[in-house]
C-alpha cells in the first residue's frame, strides 16, 4: 500500500495524462481501455451468466462483459488520485456477510468510434425476468472497496485479475454493495449479459469511472 499511496502523490489533475500504465485520469474521472470478453450472440449459448464486470486477462473471461490488460493495482491508485475514498471488500464477520464499502462508482463504456457512454451495469440482465439489473430492488450500486494484501505481500486483485465484479468477492477493486454470496448454492446465479445490448465479442471500449454524486438535503 505504501507503493500505491507513493504514486499518488506524485499524480496530479488537469488535462488528460496516462498516470499509470493504461490508466488515465482527469478531473476527478478514472479512464482505462477494455474490449469486450466474451459472445452472447451464439445460437448455441445465448445465455452468459456473469460474475465478473471486467476482468484480467486470463482469468474468468468466460463470465465477465469486459477484459482489461490494466493492473489491478494501477486501477486502485488511479481511483485514489482522481479523488475516491476507498472502503472495505466484502467479509464475513460471524458467519455473516458484509457488504463491500466505499465511495460509489459509475462505470460507464463507450465504443470507440461512438460518441455515446451507457452504464456497464445496463448491459447485465436478469435470466427469467429478462429486467435490467438497476431495476431490482437488491441492487446497490457499486463501490470502490479496494482489494487486500495476501500474506506474501501481493495485492490479490492483480493476483486475481479482479477489476469490477458483479458477485463480491472479497478481493476486487471494485465491487458491488449487496451481500450476494459468490456460492451457487446460496445465491443462484441469475444476472446474464443483455445480447440486445452487448457488442460483438473483442469490440473495443473504453472506460470511465466517476464518483456518484450525493445531493444534499434540502432543509
Amino acid at each position: 500500500m505504501n507503493l500505491l499511496l507513493g504514486i499518488v502523490l506524485c499524480l496530479s489533475y488537469g488535462e488528460p495524462k496516462e498516470l499509470l500504465p493504461g490508466v488515465w485520469v482527469e478531473n476527478g474521472t478514472v479512464g482505462i481501455d477494455a474490449v469486450v470478453a466474451m459472445s452472447c450472440h451464439h445460437p448455441e449459448t445465448p445465455d452468459v451468466y456473469l460474475e465478473m464486470l471486467i476482468t484480467g486477462p486470463d482469468t474468468r473471461e468466460h463470465e465477465s462483459l469486459l477484459v482489461s490488460t490494466v493492473k489491478p493495482a494501477n486501477l486502485h491508485a488511479g481511483l485514489l488520485a482522481a479523488g475516491f475514498e476507498v472502503g472495505q471488500p466484502a467479509s464475513f464477520v460471524n458467519g455473516q456477510r458484509v457488504s463491500a464499502t466505499g465511495d460509489g462508482v459509475i462505470v460507464e463504456v463507450r465504443v470507440y468510434g461512438s460518441e455515446e457512454w451507457v452504464a456497464l451495469v445496463g448491459w447485465v440482465t436478469h435470466v427469467d425476468a429478462k429486467s435490467a439489473l438497476i431495476e431490482d430492488a437488491g441492487w446497490a450500486g457499486l463501490v470502490f472497496a479496494g482489494s487486500v494484501w495476501t500474506d506474501d505481500n501481493v495485492y490479490k486483485a492483480d493476483r486475481e485479475g479482479s477489476l469490477v465484479s458483479l458477485t463480491p468477492w472479497g478481493h476486487e477493486v471494485v465491487s458491488p454493495a449487496w451481500a450476494l454470496s459468490p456460492d451457487a448454492s446460496v445465491d443462484e446465479p441469475v444476472w446474464i449479459a443483455d445480447r440486445d445490448l452487448v457488442p460483438e465479442i473483442g469490440t473495443k471500449v473504453r472506460v470511465r469511472f466517476s464518483k456518484v454524486k450525493i445531493e444534499s438535503e434540502e432543509e
